[in-house]
């Protein structure tokens, strides 16, 4: 039991894994924070509310619940459409780097021959016959 109760106060914050490069960092930075405030804006809301009930009445704590209740969801938003685009922009840098390792690996297949088998054609000959190339415009 102990050692559920230190997992879970160690997941109350989300992993602090902040990238090196500064541009990156800021949006994660900007994500962090909006993690953070949605899971901990209740404490907030509920302080505020005890204060306006305290100092303006019921009719106060309720306003300041509705209030807190709105702010609350406009981050909640922006934290859901920033997980979007960070997901959108994740799948089309894979994407990318998907389709530039594919055509890294066939670049003339563009102008094969119609009869010509390309499955058949062994990397080494391939990377031999153009450092053959190179040897030739060389010399």
């Amino acid at each position: 039991m102990n050692n559920r109760k230190r997992r879970s106060r160690r997941k109350l914050l989300p992993d602090w894994d902040m990238p090196s490069d500064p541009v990156k960092a800021v949006f994660w930075f900007f994500h962090w924070s909006l993690q953070v405030l949605v899971r901990f804006f209740w404490i907030l809301i509920l302080a505020a509310v005890f204060y306006e009930s305290f100092v303006n009445g019921l009719v106060g704590g309720i306003v300041t619940l509705l209030v807190g209740l709105s702010v609350w969801f406009g981050i909640a938003l922006t934290l859901f459409v920033f997980n979007i685009g960070a997901n959108v922009s994740r799948t089309v840098a894979d994407v990318s780097k998907m389709q530039q390792s594919f055509s890294g690996r066939r670049p003339f297949t563009q102008f094969s021959e119609p009869g010509f088998d390309d499955s058949k054609i062994v990397e080494g000959t391939v990377t031999d016959l153009e450092e053959e190339r190179r040897k030739r415009r060389r010399e």
